[in-house]
């Protein structure tokens, strides 16, 4: 009895192990078409909470510019690209380009707090629940969208991005 018990324990384990290497290679095989977000096709309209608590969606700014930019102040690329941001922000945001500093997970104390130590007053949204980040379909961090007048995505970056690229890729859409 006891040898049969370990028969079907062993068939339950490589069972399970199997299904497992199937949905892996079945999610890695279907990853292309899970993309919600493309080149050339209108961002997705979203809705996030700003540091002041007040609701801002996508479909507001349409007519400019925008950066969606996914960032984590424990990410050190994300550091390392927010002063260049910030500057290209300064120097065209009366020009019709906007910043949407979209941050992952955090808490507004923690963000408030690296805002004011960097001294960085871009626009900021929270995004606690990773809603937007998998809206866009953000694996890496920092991730950038370039969304042109229209609404559509003209460019996406993953990576941390250098000014004068970033400034290119504004004054190529304004």
């Amino acid at each position: 009895m006891e040898k049969k018990k370990r028969y079907w324990f062993r068939v339950f384990i490589l069972a399970l192990l199997f299904l497992s290497v199937v949905f892996v290679l079945y999610m890695n095989i279907t990853k292309e078409d899970m993309v919600k977000v493309k080149i050339n096709e209108s961002a997705p309209n979203f809705s996030l909470k700003n540091l002041s608590g007040s609701e801002h969606n996508l479909e507001e700014l349409k007519g400019k510019v925008v950066l969606l930019n996914f960032w984590g102040s424990w990410c050190k690329p994300c550091k390392n690209e927010m002063p260049a941001i910030q500057n290209v922000y300064d120097k065209y945001k009366n020009n019709g380009f906007e910043v949407l500093a979209i941050n992952i997970e955090e808490s507004e104390f923690v963000v408030r707090n690296y805002f004011e130590q960097n001294n960085l007053h871009l626009p900021v949204l929270l995004d606690k629940q990773s809603e937007v980040t998998n809206l866009f379909n953000v694996d890496l961090l920092p991730a950038s969208f370039i969304i042109n007048r229209e609404g559509k995505v003209v460019q996406i970056h993953e990576g941390e991005i250098q000014e004068g690229q970033l400034e290119s890729w504004v004054k190529s859409n304004l």
